[in-house]
């Protein structure tokens, strides 16, 4: 039997052994990773590569929890008001960072900016673009915030962007060939053919993100780099060199009319160029909002496989005012997943961050309920997700940092089985992805808490 922590150490082997494997064989150990992964998550069938069953047998899903809800047959069922829940800080000062440049926003001028780390519940943007929506209504559109330069997955997208790309080769953070930087959203992109092009635009239709003053092009400066081609509707064409003695983060501004705009990437076929993605701002007081989801993402990422200085550059351009690790659902598949290991990788990214912005402030935002089918067909709740949010609650007050408890402000053990039964529908086949109105219902629940903790300070501030 492997376990979790066993899975981890192959994955790093695989990193750090690569000049001296065959290729066969580590062609064979990226396949079987690339494979595996889809499973942690549960994503509906399509997305999974299939597996023999002795390579299935290796990873035993999590045993039924003795809390369940049965399943019911649909019938109409507005939204679930669960009680909301509050953000928890032992400290009492662990949003005062974020906080402090919400309320300059609020009376003055500027702009605060939020980094939000995810598995693949934000990959599509759903949670993350309903709180972005509503801070943005109260505190001003400041721009969309960083996107990918490309789409690694076919549902990624971002709402209020416009957004596709062809003849790059990305990269995710967990399936790592060669080196480990992946910037900031925790993937990157390769290209050196000239047809190859990505291409950025702002919204025509949504309410917020239609206007951008400066697109933000995140991308690698490296040996032998080729030059890179920016264009812009109405603007003359753009080449930067992207060729330097050692690779490092690199970063290039170009400022726009305010308005509506269309950004377009390429490489000029001079050598290969990496992207990361692309910052919008809108030059405007008010919120941006980073949704950095990757698929099949566990927190052990940041902590171990992400490049702590290159990740370091990228958090200080970045300078945002709140960091939030939103990790668990996958990390929930296994119920011999190392809770100690599990313990040492938020502690390590927690340290990670501060030592590249001492003063940002940091929330751990717990994972959602995850349900299976038990006896009887009833869905339930998996065991390790109550234990996931425990363990990340005790890190959080140890830490110094804010905690949120998704799990328990949606409902609790037992939630799944009842946005099944919900109509509109709230929770997916897969029983770990939330439907575009379930994602409503989320980033509704974590913006309250938000603001609730915001107006908290604030009257505490005033006595």
């Amino acid at each position: 039997m492997i376990s979790a922590q066993q899975l981890t150490l192959k994955f790093r082997a695989v990193k750090t052994n690569t000049a001296t494997h065959n290729k066969t064989a580590q062609t064979l150990l990226y396949f079987i990773a690339f494979a595996l992964l889809p499973y942690g998550l549960s994503l509906p069938s399509h997305y999974r590569l299939p597996l023999p069953a002795s390579v299935l047998s290796l990873f035993p899903a999590a045993q039924p929890t003795a809390v369940s809800a049965s399943m019911s047959q649909p019938t109409a069922t507005p939204i679930p008001t669960s009680k909301p829940g509050e953000i928890e800080d032992p400290s009492g000062k662990a949003l005062h960072h974020f906080f402090n440049s919400l309320r300059i926003v609020e009376t003055q001028c500027g702009q605060a900016r939020i980094s939000h780390y995810g598995d693949s519940p934000i990959t599509n943007d759903g949670i993350t673009a309903t709180v972005r929506r509503k801070l943005q209504k109260r505190f001003g559109d400041g721009g969309h915030g960083f996107v990918l330069a490309g789409k690694p997955w076919g549902w990624y997208q971002h709402d209020g962007v416009s957004l596709n790309a062809s003849g790059w080769q990305s990269n995710a953070m967990w399936m790592t060939r060669g080196d480990t930087l992946f910037g900031l959203g925790g993937a990157n992109f390769t290209a050196n053919a000239p047809q190859a092009f990505a291409n950025i635009a702002t919204s025509t239709t949504t309410e917020f993100g239609q206007r951008v003053a400066a697109f933000d092009i995140y991308y690698l400066a490296q040996p032998n780099g080729g030059d890179l081609l920016i264009e812009i509707t109405g603007q003359p064409t753009q080449r930067i060199s992207t060729a330097r003695d050692a690779p490092r983060s690199a970063f290039h501004r170009v400022s726009v009319p305010t308005g509506s705009h269309k950004l377009t990437l390429k490489p000029a076929g001079n050598g290969a160029v990496r992207l990361f993605g692309v910052v919008l701002d809108a030059g405007e007081r008010g919120v941006q909002y980073d949704s950095l989801g990757v698929n099949g993402a566990f927190i052990g990422l940041l902590s171990h496989y992400l490049d702590e200085t290159h990740w370091r550059e990228q958090l200080q351009h970045r300078q945002p005012n709140l960091v939030i690790l939103a990790y668990g659902a996958n990390e929930s598949e296994y119920e011999n997943w190392p809770m100690d290991q599990y313990a040492q990788d938020m502690r390590e990214a927690v340290r990670r961050i501060r030592a590249a912005l001492p003063e940002v402030s940091i929330m751990f935002v717990a994972p959602m309920d995850r349900g299976q089918r038990g006896p009887g067909g009833t869905i339930i709740t998996r065991p390790m997700i109550p234990k996931i949010v425990a363990a990340q609650r005790a890190i959080a007050a140890e830490t110094g940092c804010a905690f949120f408890d998704t799990f328990t402000a949606m409902g609790g053990a037992g939630t799944v089985a009842r946005w099944r039964a919900a109509r509109p529908l709230l929770m997916g086949g897969d029983y770990l992805h939330p439907t575009t109105e379930g994602a409503e219902v989320v980033g509704t629940l974590l913006y309250d808490a938000l603001m609730r903790a915001y107006e908290k300070q604030a009257t505490c501030n005033a006595e």
